[in-house]
């Protein structure tokens, strides 16, 4: 069996109709590949495109930290 190689032009499409479309089946169909080789490609474009979220620091634990860093160089002299 040959193995089929797939643009990436191609890739980008199929997963962008499929967040469109409510049958990914049908879509898969319609372009000739697998279902799940749809799957693995939004898989692949969720983590390509999402970076990681930074969690944000909440004011207080600044605060908290300048605090800590004033005591203790008034510790120090």
């Amino acid at each position: 069996m040959k193995k089929r190689y797939y643009s990436t032009e191609l890739k980008e499409q199929a997963v962008r109709l499929s967040y469109q479309r409510v049958n990914i089946k049908e879509l898969a169909d319609e372009l000739d590949i697998e279902v799940q080789r749809i799957y693995k490609w939004r898989k692949a474009a969720k983590i390509t495109t999402l970076p990681k979220a930074e969690k944000p620091i909440p004011d207080d634990t600044l605060e908290l930290k300048r605090l800590r860093k004033a005591l203790k160089k008034m510790n120090l002299t």
